[in-house]
């Protein structure tokens, strides 16, 4: 499937420009392991975020580029691609905006870097 993504706003430096492939891969890498590792998973896609981000990559672009990382992954069952899906996608808004309640981050306005900023705990469910 090809689809044109926006250009980037500014000038990507060598190391960037090799950064999103990588990131997409261990993010695919994690959704092949049985069963999918959670943890692992979520970091991989908040790093993979922040860094788009930071590079002004559309929310959308972020949001189909992870969208197609899951429904390309080996998930067989609908019912498990579907909330992987729905997990994947909170975890990039969080990342691309901010926390709920708190201070909205936007790229290039004071927004920490990717490396200096730390993923959210984990919200339990007793559901």
């Amino acid at each position: 499937m090809s689809r044109q993504h926006p250009a980037p706003s500014r000038e990507l430096f060598h190391e960037e420009l090799h950064d999103a492939p990588h990131l997409r891969a261990v993010i695919a890498a994690t959704l092949a392991a049985t069963p999918v590792d959670e943890e692992a998973l979520r970091r991989g896609v908040w790093t993979y975020v922040r860094s788009e981000r930071d590079r002004s990559a559309s929310p959308e672009s972020v949001v189909v580029a992870l969208t197609e990382l899951v429904h390309a992954s080996a998930i067989r069952t609908a019912f498990v691609r579907r909330s992987v899906m729905r997990r994947v996608n909170r975890w990039c808004v969080r990342a691309y905006f901010g926390h709920p309640g708190g201070k909205a981050v936007v790229a290039g306005v004071g927004a920490p870097s990717v490396a200096s900023m730390a993923a959210p705990p984990m919200i339990a469910s007793n559901r």
